[in-house]
């Protein structure tokens, strides 16, 4: 019997939960290139550019370096490629309501110093903006539609790094 109890004392001892640390993300240092509009709209560069700087310096996961280190840092260059917009909703009379707005825009990440970029993706966005108002409320809405999809394509670019960033700082 003490045999029995001293073997179930030895055999649930050893079963004891282990404590496993969920490692920290890396820190990526990166250099934000400006934006590249390769759209007829005007502005959008400057838009796009405000937007990244907001979400990347706001994003502790990045360190945002004012000048690009060799080896160390990642050159992210974004490019706007297109912008398309389209009446979705109509009143009773045949007046547009409502419009989507579409994004498309290039993501090239290259490490500083290398020329042949490490990763290239399209991503490609949209949302909704209302078409009631007076010309300058519609141009507003416009405006805050972009910087919307802005947001969502630059939050994406931050989670695409952070998910390669394994490749990215073993690769040399």
């Amino acid at each position: 019997m003490r045999f029995l109890a001293i073997f179930l004392l030895l055999f649930l001892s050893s079963c004891a939960t282990t404590i496993v640390k969920e490692q920290p993300r890396k820190l990526e240092h990166v250099y934000l290139e400006p934006v590249t509009n390769r759209t007829p709209e005007e502005g959008v560069d400057v838009i796009f550019t405000r937007i990244a700087n907001d979400v990347f310096y706001s994003d502790s996961q990045f360190r945002v370096e004012k000048t690009p280190q060799p080896g160390v840092t990642l050159l992210v260059k974004p490019s706007v490629d297109s912008i398309s917009t389209f009446a979705i909703g109509f009143d009773q009379y045949d007046r547009v309501t409502e419009y989507k707005m579409t994004i498309s825009a290039t993501v090239k990440l290259t490490k500083y110093g290398f020329g042949k970029p490490l990763y290239t993706f399209s991503i490609s966005r949209y949302d909704f903006y209302d078409a009631t108002g007076t010309p300058q409320e519609i141009e507003r809405m416009r405006k805050e539609c972009i910087e919307r999809i802005a947001y969502q394509i630059f939050r994406e670019v931050g989670e695409k790094i952070t998910m390669s960033g394994e490749k990215v700082g073993t690769e040399k």
